[in-house]
C-alpha cells in the first residue's frame, strides 16, 4: 500500500543518522529544517570517478583522478592557518598538493611518506610544475571506482560528508511512497514520463547507471513539481489582488522632488513613470513590475512614487532582500526626501530593541511616511497608519506569497516589484503573471561602458600585472568567487583573500559573503568605500545595492558558473563614474563551445535584456545539473534560463489543481534570502 512522502520529508532533519543537535542547528541556520530540504541539496555535478590517469596524461584546467605516493609533506604559516604542501609522484611524474588552513594533516598518520594515495581535482600549472588545490584523497587501496554525485560543502560539513548524510536520508525513504502531485504528471502527456517523486530522490542521490539521462529527468520531476505549487499560489494570489485602492494623485511633492533630481528623467524613467502614476490614480490596486538595467535609475522612479504617497498625508514602505541593499537604499532616499523636509526610516534585522520600538511608534500613529527595511519589515510588530504603498526591490529573491506579505499590512495596498534581473517578456509573463510589466532600457547619462574580457585560469601571472596597475592608479577591486565555505574541490572567501592578500600586502584585503553578521558586512564595505580596503574578495552578496564609485575592476572566477544575467548583474558593480570600468571573466580550461560562445557575449554586449535573450536562446532547457543560480524568483531548484520552456509549457497547461497545504509547506517558494 502506498502512503504519502510528505509526512516523512516534513520530518525534522535530526531523524537522520549522524545528525546531532550541534549540527542540526547549523543546518537550520541554512534554512534546511526538514529531510525535504536535505534531499533538495543537489548535487553539483556526477564524476565518472571510474578511471584513473597517469601524471603525464593530466591536462589543465580538466579535473581528473591520479595516485601517486607521498615523496614529502611540509607546512608553512602558524597555528590552524597552516598552509600543508605534499609532493605525490608516480613513475611518469610528480604534482604538488596544496591544503589551506589544514595545519591536522601534519599529524595525520595516513599522509606519511612512501604511503600510496589517490587524489582527485583540477590540475594547473604554477612555476612550470603540476599543482592541485584542495583536492578530494583517499588512500589507494580504499578507493573504490564508479559514478557517484559529487556535492558542495554544506553548513561546514565537506562535500564527502554530505554525500554520507545523503545515503542516510535515503535509507529512510519508503520504496512505495507516492506525492499527490504524481497524478497530476502522470496526466500531462509531456511529463507522462517523469519518474515518480520518491523516485526521483533516489536517481539522483544514487544513480544505477553512468548514465546523466535518467538524472536529467528525474531533476526535470522534481522542478515541474515546483513549477506547479509556484503557478498555483501565483493565479490565487492574482485572482485576490483585483480590488479597489486608494487614489494616489497628489502632485506637489513628486512635482518638488523632480525639480530637485541631478538630472532630468530618461525616456525609459519617463515611460515607467508614467504607466505608475496611471495605475496609482485609477482607484484599482496597483501591481506592477518594474524591470530596469543596471543603473538605468529605478530607484528615482521609486522614490516618485513614494512622494506620490507621502504627498497624500499616507505611508510608502520598501522591502530589499538584504541589509546590504536596505542600508543603500536608505542612503539614497534620503538624500532625496530630507531637503523636501521628509524622514526616510531604516528598520532591518540588527536594529536595537530600543531603536526598533521608537520606529515602529512613529509608523503606527502616522508620524513616519517613509519606511525602507528588510524582511523585518513583514514582523507582526511593524503595525502601519495608512499604508498605500508598498515596493519590492530585487522582488525576483521574493516569492509570490512573500512580495504580497507587505500589502496586506494595509488595506488596497498598491505594489510596486522592482528588478534589475533582466528577463525576457515571455518568461516574465509566465513567472510574473501576477503583475503587469514595465521595462526601462538604457545607460545612465556619462556611464561608459564596462571593458569585459576572457581570461583562462592559467594566465594569473598576466591578471595580477593589471590589478596592480588599477591599484597604483588608485583604483578599488571587487574579487567574486563562487562559495563561501572551504571546500574539498575549490577556494572559498577566506582561501582566495589569504592568497591575495600575500600576493598584495599593501591593500588591506578583506573578504564579504552572506552569512557574516551585519556589523561585520558593514565594516568590510566601509573599509572598502573609504579606501583603507582596496581589494574586496565577495560571494555574489554583492550583487545588488553597492555603490563604491571608485570601483574600477572586477574579477569574475568561475565565471562559467554564472548566468549571463548574474553576471551582467555583477558588471555592473564596477564602472560607476567616468573612469573606464573592466572585468575579467577568469575561467577553467576544457570548456564545451556553447559554454565559451556565452561568455564571449559578455565582451560585447552591455545590455541585460539583450545577454537575457541570447542565454535563453543558447542555454535552451540546458543542463539541469550546476545550473542553478541561487534565490531566482524565490525557487529552491529553478533557473529562470535553463528552465525557461518547462516553465512556459506549465504555465501555458496549467491543470485545475488544488495544492495540499503539506505540498505547499515542504516546497516553500516564498523562502527567504540567506544574504
Amino acid at each position: 500500500m502506498k502512503t504519502s512522502i510528505y509526512p516523512l520529508l516534513l520530518q525534522p532533519v535530526s531523524h537522520v543518522t549522524g545528525i546531532g543537535p550541534a549540527l542540526e542547528k547549523k543546518l537550520q541556520a541554512r534554512g534546511i529544517v526538514c529531510i525535504g530540504d536535505l534531499l533538495l541539496q543537489l548535487p553539483k555535478t556526477y564524476i565518472d570517478d571510474r578511471y584513473i590517469s597517469d601524471m603525464d596524461a593530466l591536462q589543465e584546467g580538466v579535473e581528473a583522478r591520479t595516485r601517486g605516493v607521498i615523496v614529502s609533506k611540509s607546512a608553512r604559516g602558524y597555528g590552524r592557518r597552516k598552509q600543508v604542501s605534499i609532493t605525490l609522484a608516480d613513475r611518469n611524474g610528480s604534482i604538488t598538493l596544496q591544503f589551506f588552513h589544514s595545519a591536522y594533516m601534519m599529524n595525520d598518520a595516513r599522509l606519511t611518506e612512501g604511503r600510496a594515495i589517490t587524489v582527485r581535482g583540477v590540475p594547473e600549472r604554477w612555476k612550470g610544475r603540476w599543482q592541485m588545490l584542495h583536492p578530494d584523497w583517499q588512500l589507494a587501496e580504499q578507493f573504490c571506482p564508479g559514478f557517484r554525485p559529487k556535492y558542495g560543502s554544506l553548513a561546514g560539513l565537506s562535500g564527502k560528508r554530505v554525500a554520507t548524510i545523503m545515503a542516510h536520508v535515503l535509507k529512510l525513504l519508503p520504496v512505495q511512497a507516492e506525492s499527490p502531485l504524481d497524478a497530476v504528471m502522470a496526466a500531462q502527456k509531456m511529463f507522462a514520463e517523469f519518474p515518480v517523486l520518491a523516485r526521483s530522490f533516489r536517481q539522483i542521490h544514487a544513480p544505477e547507471v553512468a548514465d546523466l539521462a535518467p538524472v536529467q529527468q528525474a531533476i526535470a520531476r522534481l522542478k515541474s513539481e515546483e513549477v506547479l505549487v509556484y503557478l498555483y499560489l501565483m493565479r490565487q494570489k492574482r485572482m485576490r489582488a483585483d480590488c479597489a485602492a486608494v487614489v494616489l494623485d497628489s502632485r506637489d511633492l513628486p512635482d518638488r522632488l523632480l525639480e530637485s533630481l541631478p538630472f532630468p528623467l530618461t525616456e525609459a524613467q519617463q515611460g515607467a513613470w508614467q504607466d505608475i502614476s496611471a495605475d496609482l490614480a485609477s482607484g484599482h490596486r496597483m501591481h506592477r513590475l518594474l524591470q530596469g538595467d543596471v543603473g538605468a535609475g529605478k530607484t528615482w522612479v521609486a522614490a516618485l512614487c513614494m512622494a506620490r504617497a507621502a504627498g497624500q498625508g499616507m505611508q510608502a514602505a520598501m522591502l530589499a532582500p538584504t541589509e546590504v541593499l536596505a542600508n543603500q537604499h536608505a542612503a539614497t532616499l534620503s538624500e532625496l526626501f530630507e531637503p523636501l523636509g521628509m524622514e526616510v526610516g531604516l528598520l532591518t534585522g540588527s536594529c536595537k530593541a530600543a531603536a526598533r520600538r521608537k520606529l515602529t511608534a512613529k509608523l503606527g500613529c502616522g508620524e513616519l511616511q517613509l519606511l525602507v527595511g528588510t524582511h523585518a519589515l513583514l514582523s507582526d510588530d511593524v503595525v502601519f497608519d495608512r499604508l498605500a504603498l508598498a515596493l519590492v526591490d530585487e522582488q525576483h529573491r521574493f516569492g509570490v506569497k512573500q512580495r504580497w506579505v507587505l500589502t496586506e499590512k494595509g488595506e488596497g495596498v498598491h505594489l510596486l516589484g522592482m528588478t534589475a534581473t533582466p528577463i525576457p517578456r515571455s518568461m516574465a509573463m509566465a513567472l510574473y503573471g501576477d503583475m503587469d510589466l514595465s521595462l526601462m532600457r538604457g545607460m545612465p547619462p556619462g556611464r561608459k561602458p564596462v571593458e569585459t574580457k576572457l581570461l583562462a585560469a592559467s594566465r594569473m601571472k598576466v591578471l595580477a600585472e593589471g590589478m596592480q596597475r588599477i591599484l597604483d592608479q588608485g583604483g578599488r577591486i571587487y574579487w567574486i568567487v563562487p562559495r563561501i565555505d572551504e571546500d574539498e574541490d575549490g577556494i572559498s572567501v577566506d582561501q582566495r583573500a589569504e592568497l591575495l592578500q600575500g600576493y598584495f600586502p599593501a591593500a588591506d584585503v578583506r573578504g564579504l559573503h552572506g552569512r557574516m553578521k551585519a556589523g561585520e558586512k558593514q565594516k568590510a564595505l566601509d573599509a572598502f568605500s573609504d579606501g583603507s580596503c582596496r581589494i574586496l574578495v565577495s560571494t555574489t552578496v554583492v550583487e545588488v545595492g553597492v555603490n563604491v564609485t571608485s570601483a574600477r575592476l572586477i574579477v569574475i572566477e568561475q565565471a562559467e558558473q554564472y548566468g549571463l544575467a548574474q553576471l551582467h548583474q555583477l558588471r555592473g558593480r564596477v564602472g560607476r563614474s567616468e573612469e573606464q570600468g573592466y572585468c575579467i571573466l577568469v575561467t577553467g580550461d576544457g570548456l564545451s563551445e556553447t559554454a565559451m560562445q556565452r561568455l564571449r557575449l559578455m565582451e560585447h554586449s552591455h545590455d541585460g535584456l539583450e545577454l537575457a535573450e541570447a542565454d535563453l536562446k543558447l542555454r535552451g532547457a540546458g543542463d539541469a545539473v550546476g545550473t542553478r543560480q541561487s534565490g531566482e524568483a524565490g525557487f529552491r531548484l529553478l533557473d529562470l534560463v535553463s528552465d525557461a520552456a518547462m516553465i512556459r509549457q506549465w504555465y501555458e497547461h496549467l491543470p485545475a489543481i488544488s495544492v495540499d497545504d503539506m505540498v505547499q509547506r515542504f516546497w516553500r517558494p516564498h523562502a527567504e534570502s540567506v544574504d
